[in-house]
């Protein structure tokens, strides 16, 4: 099974790194939040990886059973 690096990117404006870093946590946490875009970097480039779009797909009638996140 191939490992990949993925990250979530956000501007935060806070008083010091770690108060960013809760700020953020915060966001993703938030179940109302729409931070479902992810950047998944593999060896033959970066991939973007919208989980929000997804779930809507699989919400909808007749949504592909071929979509995984």
């Amino acid at each position: 099974m191939p490992e990949y690096s993925v990250s979530w990117t956000i501007d935060v404006d806070a008083d010091t790194p770690a108060l960013a870093a809760l700020a953020a946590l915060a966001v993703q946490r938030d179940p109302s939040s729409w931070a479902t875009v992810f950047t998944v970097h593999t060896g033959e480039g970066d991939v973007t990886v919208d989980l929000a779009s997804r779930q809507a797909a699989r919400s909808a009638p007749n949504a592909s059973r071929n979509l995984t996140p």
